[in-house]
């Protein structure tokens, strides 16, 4: 018998987007241009250490969103206007940080949203609801991947570079 997947942690909170863009990391905020461009041009991508989406609304400021860790690949539920998908390894802090970056500002990405995880390596998906004027809800979820074990050395490298 095959138990239903089920949420272990959930979490509700406001991102403070800029150009439409936030991201999930454990190792900093610092976005490497490579990933802020693949972002922008796939909507989701991830260098292993670090996670990000873009929303089609670039306009919105300030983002809801719900956050939520499941024990195993969530069902699929209800219609939604955008979902996007990819990885994440949480290497050493045991939670990430989601963010949205400031190129321009000098104290940072803004308010944070600290999510707790276990070490691990996660799928994440970003599911959005599009109210129009730059009103859109977001859901987050994650679920443990073993499909893409991580390679905890390279991630160690990459997180060091994105200091």
């Amino acid at each position: 018998m095959r138990l239903e997947p089920r949420i272990l942690m959930q979490l509700s909170g406001v991102l403070h987007l800029r150009d439409g863009k936030f991201f999930a990391s454990c190792f900093g905020h610092r976005v490497p241009d490579d990933l802020l461009a693949a972002v922008t041009v796939h909507g989701a991508a991830t260098n292993k250490a670090t996670a990000g989406f873009a929303s089609p609304s670039r306009s919105q400021a300030s983002m809801p969103v719900e956050i939520e860790h499941w024990d195993d690949e969530p069902p699929a539920d209800g219609d939604w206007d955008t979902v996007l998908r990819t990885q994440l390894c949480v290497d050493t802090s045991g939670s990430i940080e989601w963010f949205s970056p400031s190129t321009e500002e000098p104290g940072g990405p803004g308010d944070v949203v600290e999510f707790p995880v276990a070490r691990g390596w996660y799928e994440v998906e970003a599911a959005a609801r599009h109210a129009g004027d730059g009103a859109d809800t977001w859901r987050i979820r994650m679920w443990s991947s073993d499909e893409y074990g991580p390679d905890l050395k390279e991630i160690g490298e990459i997180a060091l570079l994105a200091r």
